[in-house]
């Protein structure tokens, strides 16, 4: 294990919430319970003020684009003061925070969260995934399936370390009547939530273009996608075009998320590429079942019609269908929930991913120290 001398350093440039971004303030917060000394090298602060349980010290660092070389240059200083390994969670501070690392001496974990084809002729992808990462941590077995079909991955520094979740358990009753008033949705509703980057490999007007269906067809849903991102006026734009907005609404960025999913009857997840969802896993936590694709980690994970439903990736029509069915089929929905809150707290549970976590941290470290 690491001493209480060994320091880590995480790095996260992004400047929008989602899943990335929680897994890396949880992990670091899960660490820092540890005794571990973490510090966090962030891009915006303000992303993470409000969120945490402890207090993991953090530094601002612009890190504006891949070539700010002032960021670069602190970097540098930072690592060399406070870390024996650094942790990289995003494409710019792979280059940044791994450049930064290597100048420094330090090794670095490249942590990936969901599939990603390589490409072989491009030097960026060759440095950012080949060179400067010591080891590359993955959430699924079908990203690290990815990873190594370039012929500079070296499988055996490919590790597969799946997400903790926050596993609460069903929502009580008054908690859920006062969670659905503040959403605004009637008791006598079916509430699907889906949250996470409003962007475009999330398939958001997948779930629109559904409601507009079933809407037309009598069901009496209300839908909610939480969180913000560059395609928020074009789906916007799709609500009006649909004359659903009386059913969907776009909330933005929420801090108070867990209880939106806790009080979710369905959470959908459309999107074409996950390694294994936070939301989808925090969903499960709370024993509300999820609709998703077979794609990243989903399949290899759970098991259709058992603990979760899973659509083909690209068959809208399927997707369709399986919402209609959860939405009609309340004992369905309850069965699949519940089992899929027990396959999420034997699995997922945020001290198992942290013993296997600090333990990638060790390894790398030490072979850092040679």
């Amino acid at each position: 294990m690491l001493d209480d001398r060994a320091r880590v350093v995480v790095i996260c440039s992004s400047d929008g919430w989602a899943g990335t971004e929680k897994w890396t303030l949880r992990s670091s917060e899960e660490l820092y319970k540890r005794n571990r000394r973490v510090l966090m090298l962030v891009r915006r602060p303000i992303l993470f003020s409000g969120r945490v349980t402890v207090n993991v010290p953090y530094l601002r660092v612009p890190m504006r684009n891949e070539a700010d070389i002032f960021s670069l240059r602190r970097m540098v200083r930072l690592i060399k003061r406070n870390a024996d390994v650094v942790v990289v969670t995003r494409v710019r501070d792979y280059w940044l925070g791994g450049l930064a690392a290597k100048l420094a001496g330090v090794p670095v974990v490249l942590r990936l969260g969901v599939v990603r084809r390589l490409r072989d002729s491009y030097i960026m992808d060759k440095m950012r995934y080949g060179k400067l990462p010591q080891r590359i941590m993955v959430n699924a077995q079908a990203i690290k399936d990815s990873l190594v079909k370039s012929p500079w991955i070296d499988p055996d520094k490919v590790h597969i370390i799946y997400n903790g979740a926050d596993i609460r358990g069903h929502i009580s009753e008054e908690n859920l009547g006062f969670t659905r008033q503040l959403i605004g949705v009637p008791p006598d509703s079916t509430l699907i939530i889906g949250a996470g980057r409003l962007a475009v490999e999330k398939r958001w007007e997948w779930l629109i273009k559904a409601t507009s269906i079933l809407v037309a067809e009598g069901y009496n849903i209300n839908v909610r996608i939480i969180g913000r991102g560059s395609e928020g006026r074009d789906l916007q734009n799709l609500i009006f075009d649909y004359k659903i907005q009386h059913h969907v609404q776009l909330p933005g960025e929420r801090r108070d998320s867990h209880l939106w999913l806790s009080a979710a009857d369905i959470v959908a997840m459309p999107s074409e590429n996950e390694g294994i969802s936070n939301t989808l896993l925090e969903a499960m936590g709370a024993e509300v079942p999820v609709l998703a694709m077979k794609c990243g980690g989903n399949a290899e994970t759970f098991t259709d019609g058992e603990n979760i439903s899973l659509c083909e990736i690209d068959d809208f029509d399927d997707f369709v269908n399986r919402l209609r069915i959860l939405v009609k089929d309340r004992e369905l929905r309850e069965r699949i929930g519940k089992a899929g809150f027990e396959v999420v707290k034997e699995r997922f549970s945020w001290e198992r991913m942290t013993d296997e976590y600090e333990a990638l941290l060790d390894l790398t470290a030490s072979e850092g120290r040679k």
